[in-house]
């Protein structure tokens, strides 16, 4: 397992500029990338509109169901798409995943400042931002996300950033630079004692 560049770096800055960050922070645990664009993107689309709990449980029965989570067992397996267990418009997301997947294989891995999420994914059906900003933090690990749209997020934010009514979200989110998926990632990993892994 390799740490990402910037981590070390990241949360040092952190610890310094952002004097709620200790509270959330745990230096033994680690954002862990997911090589598998396909399994990524499955997992989000699970995790779509429901609990972390929930989509867990939908991935290990799809996983029973298909044998892997991989795009080759899928496209060649379409007809087991009917089985998983999933709502109508969420198949209908995999199967445009499937029918998609040359521009989700462009799709280059950088760690640098300067990338962007590549919205351009919401050209597949059932894809949206909330989507391409989890592929950016779990596959790509992009440095600088900061997924406004999130409720775990926004809760946990809320909590241990006393801000109730997000008023002071843009000006403690200035002391993030770039570094808002770390603040991101710990905020959703202080739910549990366990890190989050997509």
């Amino acid at each position: 397992f390799k740490l990402i560049p910037y981590w070390k770096k990241g949360c040092n800055y952190l610890l310094k500029k952002d004097p709620f960050f200790k509270k959330y922070y745990n230096g033994n645990h680690y954002l862990k990338l997911n090589k598998n664009k396909f399994d990524i993107l499955f997992k989000s689309i699970c995790s779509q509109q429901i609990s972390v709990t929930a989509a867990m449980s939908i991935y290990q029965q799809s996983k029973k169901i298909m044998g892997s989570i991989n795009y080759n067992r899928f496209k060649n397996q379409t007809e087991l798409i009917d089985d998983l267990p999933l709502s109508k418009n969420k198949k209908k997301s995999i199967i445009s995943l499937i029918e998609n997947y040359q521009l989700v294989k462009s799709i280059k891995f950088d760690h640098s400042y300067e990338s962007k999420p590549p919205y351009e994914l919401t050209k597949i059906f059932g894809i949206g931002p909330w989507t391409v900003e989890m592929f950016s933090i779990f596959h790509l690990g992009i440095s600088d996300i900061l997924p406004k749209g999130d409720l775990g997020f926004i809760n946990a934010y809320k909590k241990y950033y006393n801000d109730k009514n997000l008023d002071k979200l843009d000006k403690n989110s200035k002391n993030w630079s770039n570094y808002s998926t770390i603040v991101t990632w710990y905020l959703w990993s202080s739910y549990d004692s366990e890190p989050l892994y997509l």
